[in-house]
């Protein structure tokens, strides 16, 4: 279900750094209707992927309220965050939470219209922060708002 390691890996596009929402870690965990088309995705994206500590959080949330909801049980849960873990500390790189990037999603939630909620902004801040040149997300209002800051979407599913 996650990555698994290429024969031969293609060569790497390092102007290109991809901020992966978690919506996306999680349809890549667990078994969703967009999970084989993003699994194709991850296995031939090239560029460096991108996720905040915010991200290890918000995984940990999700796959709480799938065992909550009676979608996954208990072991299935801590094996898919085992998974997740796996992959973030070995192809990642995981950005830290800043001060500033409070700030920034302050900013952005500020704007009403924007309809971005706490969480979202936070990742959208990150991503600014950490000079992402893509999001792959999918959730359609930081979809909008990545785009009017100028990160360009991943078309996937």
């Amino acid at each position: 279900m996650i990555r698994p390691t290429p024969k031969s890996a293609p060569s790497p596009d390092v102007l290109r750094r991809v901020y992966v929402d978690v919506s996306v870690w999680i349809a890549l965990l667990a078994n969703e209707p967009s999970s084989p088309l993003l699994q194709r995705w991850l296995e031939q994206e090239t560029g460096q992927l991108v996720t905040s500590r915010w991200s290890v959080v918000e995984v940990a949330s999700a796959l709480s309220i799938k065992v909550r909801r009676g979608e996954l049980s208990g072991q299935q849960a801590q094996d898919l965050y085992e998974r997740f873990d796996a992959l973030v500390l070995g192809e990642v790189s995981l950005v830290p939470l800043a001060s500033a990037d409070y700030d920034q999603a302050a900013v952005l939630c500020r704007n009403a219209a924007s309809g971005l909620r706490a969480g979202d902004a936070l990742h959208l801040a990150v991503a600014l922060r950490a000079r992402s040149s893509h999001l792959n997300t999918l959730d359609k209002v930081m979809a909008l708002n990545a785009e009017k800051l100028g990160i360009e979407l991943l078309q996937n599913v």
